[in-house]
């Protein structure tokens, strides 16, 4: 019940839409109850079946009456149907609005978690969250809860009507309906469960397909094709298997209903055929037939409820689901009233920092770390030693565990979030462009960017010339994840966005790590004008594309050992000059055997320290 209720919090807004649909509901039902009257007066004064009038005569056929009772019975019907078609046309477009209304609050909080949440789930998971559970409370926001409303207005009434022409009769109709009941409530734990087996398997198969889909390129490369069918095909026969559990109780549940209706008819024909017999209770064959449509619509609505509330256990199980999303909390949120400066220098500060992915294992320990304004800082040291888990402590997709990380003067968990955030710019290693044109991808850090501005960004970023080669240019589709285009064209892109961009503080993860000398080289120097006059966060396992760093900060298992620039930490001789050592001579094997493939050196170029260049 307090699931239902919270889920009513999304009906609130469309009260009077269903205060109109309540009021559509008890005309409908007026109608449908005039109904068995108008054919009881049809057959017992229209066709003189009710044998003796009241002064003791026979009623003889009256043709007059009966066309009477027939055309009151096509206007009802009429009515019926003017009625219905506006209910059910009004019951659509509340539940349309409200599934609308749970996915946009859904996705927009989506858009709040923090990174953690992202990290710790399948993006298929989370994607058949708001797709498929909120589907499957599409009905409980429509049909389902007005069929129920309705059924239970219409089970009222009819009890009345029942009881007012025949309380015997009445009484063996309704002795039935806590039967239904009890069925129901011996069943609904285990639909429950069932039903929430079910979901979370759908998840399964939703994160698991999503995943192998995008990483199609490396099932073929290890010719995994026939085992994620295979494993494919067993998903879905668990999904099967617990679909058809969770399917036999709700056919138990219709069926053992069935039973109890035939039985509670079977009695009622019995009884009542005694009383037209005998005379009791002035029963007629005319109203005999009309406390049988009585008894047929007081089943069928019993019925349905007790469908409707297997319906609704099942949809609760999805609203469950959904509810567990928005009731997360982002890790990362805006102080109650957080500061917008008025302008970025870029002045970073990290001020005895620590940080644990888990707080009682520290990823980081006691940072402290100055960089100017327009300063470039490398961030250098063995995988695993920390460095990208600065870069995102910069970002704020995380909050130090303990210290300050501080910009300008001001604490990061000061200020406002997305403010923040629009003054970082992030080119990564691996790409990420989106479906859709070269255009929209540049322009999806800066949305009002002019066509010129698009230009002048690409141009900067050497990109403009090979974008201009393809066959509609700005305007060339580049498919899923910029698969159309190369890894070095792809990562051109990204630094384009981020030029676009403008940010007054930029973070460089890896950003030409996977690229061969020709697209580093380009790359390279788009860099250079990117980080011209910002400042700027390298992480980067090639050395040479740092040298130029005002201040390489060197981490071993997250502390820093050494801080200065190229040439100082060369002369100190630390890890970094052990490092720097070991690339070097990695580089200077590879170029001899380069060298011994090819022949000697080609003229013009002179062998120094072991290098050719």
């Amino acid at each position: 019940m307090h699931l239902l209720r919270r889920f009513m919090m999304f009906l609130r807004p469309y009260r009077w839409q269903m205060a109109e649909v309540f009021v559509l509901i008890f005309l409908v039902n007026g109608f449908s109850l005039w109904r068995p009257q108008l054919m009881g007066y049809c057959i017992d004064y229209g066709v003189g079946a009710r044998g003796v009038g009241k002064a003791g005569g026979a009623i003889q056929p009256n043709m007059h009456l009966l066309w009477k009772g027939v055309i009151l019975l096509l206007i009802n019907t009429a009515g019926m149907a003017v009625l219905s078609f506006w209910r059910s046309w009004r019951i659509s477009y509340v539940a349309q609005r409200v599934i609308f209304d749970i996915r946009r609050h859904l996705h927009r909080h989506l858009q709040k978690l923090s990174m953690s949440y992202y990290e710790s789930r399948q993006s298929g998971r989370i994607m058949a969250r708001v797709m498929y559970d909120v589907d499957a409370i599409g009905g409980l926001a429509g049909d389902v809860l007005v069929q129920l409303l309705t059924d239970t207005v219409q089970v009222v009434f009819l009890v009345y009507l029942m009881f007012s022409m025949s309380w015997p009769l009445a009484f063996i109709a309704v002795v039935v309906l806590p039967c239904y009941l009890v069925n129901f409530l011996l069943l609904r734990n285990k639909i429950r469960r069932s039903a929430r087996r079910v979901r979370e398997k759908i998840s399964v198969i939703s994160g698991d397909l999503q995943e192998k889909i995008s990483a199609a390129k490396v099932v073929k490369s290890f010719t995994r094709e026939r085992s994620e069918s295979r494993r494919f095909v067993h998903h879905l026969r668990d999904n099967m298997e617990l679909t058809l559990v969770s399917r036999r109780y709700s056919i138990w549940l219709g069926t053992s209903g069935m039973i109890l209706q035939q039985v509670g008819t079977a009695v009622f024909y019995l009884v009542g055929g005694l009383f037209i017999i005998r005379g009791y209770h002035g029963m007629s064959v005319g109203k005999f037939m009309a406390f049988k449509m009585f008894l047929d619509m007081l089943y069928g609505p019993a019925q349905r409820l007790i469908d409707s509330n297997d319906m609704i256990t099942r949809a609760l199980v999805a609203v469950e689901r959904i509810f567990e999303v928005l009731d997360t909390k982002p890790d990362i949120e805006d102080v109650p009233s957080p500061i917008v400066p008025a302008k970025v220098e870029g002045l970073v500060e990290f001020r005895n920092v620590s940080f644990g992915y888990d707080p009682h294992e520290l990823v980081l320990q006691n940072i402290n770390l100055e960089v100017q304004p327009g300063e470039m800082c490398a961030f250098v040291g063995p995988s695993g030693s920390g460095k990208t888990t600065l870069a995102n402590l910069i970002a704020r997709f995380y909050d130090p565990t303990s210290g300050a990380l501080v910009l300008d003067g001001n604490d990061l968990r000061e200020i406002k979030l997305n403010y923040l955030r629009r003054q970082i710019g992030v080119v990564l290693q691996e790409t990420h462009l989106f479906t859709g044109t070269i255009r929209s991808n540049l322009r999806y850090g800066n949305g009002y960017a002019t066509n010129e501005e698009v230009v002048r960004a690409a141009m900067a970023a050497n990109a403009h010339d090979f974008i201009m080669e393809l066959p509609e240019d700005y305007d060339t589709e580049i498919g899923e994840r910029g698969l159309k285009l190369s890894g070095g064209q792809r990562q051109r892109i990204a630094i384009a966005r981020a030029i676009l961009r403008d940010p007054r503080i930029l973070i460089l993860d890896e950003a030409t790590s996977a690229l061969d000398s020709t697209s580093e080289a380009l790359i390279q120097s788009a860099l250079d004008q990117l980080m011209v006059d910002r400042t700027s966060f390298v992480i980067a396992h090639r050395l040479s594309t740092i040298m130029k760093a005002d201040k390489i900060v060197v981490l071993e298992h997250g502390i820093v050992v050494d801080v200065g620039s190229h040439e100082e930490l060369l002369e100190r001789g630390g890890l970094y000059a052990k490092l720097y050592n070991m690339q070097f001579r990695k580089q200077a094997l590879e170029e001899e055997e380069d060298d011994e493939d090819g022949g000697a050196a080609q003229p013009g170029r002179a062998r120094v320290g072991g290098r050719t260049r």
